[in-house]
């Protein structure tokens, strides 16, 4: 009995001697999306932040570095960059304690919890710029209903939006409020996937819950606290529809950050150039803190990966 031989493989496009043709065939409209939407927007940026192009002037003539050497010395700059400093470091720490603290509540698998966790997610699945809106009602100091409730009590309110030293904690308290979930899921999903063999071993050995939670499961949750923390660091310092519906960027600048900034000056002031030059500074800030936070994490000892 003869065994048939395979048959050969076919091609959808090309030949077995051409097989490059199928492969541009099939990536070509991938790539061309991507130079389309994607390479070409970059290089057109970078190519309009060094030019003096206004709204005012139209011409767009060739200035080179600048935009960015006026950027330097812009304390307007300086205040946005220190805003969203504030804002990512204050913001990102709090979410990762309060996931993490919910992730190892919500562990406990107490009954009915399964409603509350997807309660919890709400949230992060509305978007940001109705977020602002709405909190900016909530607030409101006339007819909001978080005053109302304070004063109901026989507390006095602070202005939320209307004090530069309360503004910022107020746009840090509902980015907390929107996105403590994200951190919650992702750390809540590698905590339900730990081997438990590890647990009850630390167990038999007398460990208590502290030690346990310190030298075991913190440890073994830092690939997803790491993933999460850079993630919304990056989301954070890029923030803008927050702002602009919560605060639109005041009082006095308080709550400018370096996304409205730019909004401002392109927008606004119709200052092409200038504002183009700013997007490309927090390009290049956040490329070099999201590579110097991953180095310092992956090259730290006793890393656990």
């Amino acid at each position: 009995m003869s065994i048939a031989a395979p048959a050969s493989a076919k091609f959808v496009f090309g030949t077995r001697d051409r097989p490059g043709r199928s492969v541009w065939l099939l990536l070509g409209p991938c790539i061309a999306y991507l130079v389309i939407f994607s390479i070409y927007p970059l290089f057109h940026s970078l190519r309009l932040s060094l030019t003096d192009l206004t709204a005012a002037t139209g011409t767009g003539n060739f200035v080179g570095l600048d935009n960015y050497r006026a950027l330097l010395v812009d304390p307007q700059f300086w205040n946005a960059a220190w805003n969203s400093a504030v804002m990512v470091s204050l913001s990102v720490a709090i979410q990762v304690v309060l996931g993490v603290a919910l992730a190892m509540f919500f562990n406990l698998q107490l009954r009915g919890s399964w409603i509350v966790r997807g309660i919890l997610l709400l949230p992060m699945l509305m978007t940001p710029i109705v977020v602002g809106v709405m909190w900016r009602a909530l607030l409101n100091p006339d007819w909001g209903l978080v005053d109302w409730a304070i004063k109901a009590v026989g507390l006095t309110p602070p202005d939320w939006l209307g004090t530069v030293s309360m503004s910022m904690v107020t746009v840090i308290m509902v980015d907390c409020w929107q996105w403590t979930p994200f951190v919650f899921m992702i750390v809540f999903a590698r905590l339900q996937a730990l081997p438990q063999e590890v647990f009850e071993a630390a167990q038999v050995d007398g460990a208590g819950p502290v030690v346990t939670f310190r030298r075991i499961t913190l440890p073994m949750l830092r690939p997803a606290i790491v993933f999460a923390a850079v993630f919304r660091a990056v989301d954070a310092f890029r923030s803008f529809d927050l702002i602009y519906g919560l605060s639109y960027g005041g009082p006095a600048r308080s709550t400018t950050t370096l996304s409205f900034f730019s909004f401002q000056n392109g927008f606004q002031f119709q200052n092409y150039g200038y504002a183009a030059a700013v997007a490309y500074m927090m390009l290049i800030i956040l490329a070099v803190g999201t590579t110097v936070l991953l180095q310092y994490v992956q090259l730290r000892p006793g890393n656990s990966r």
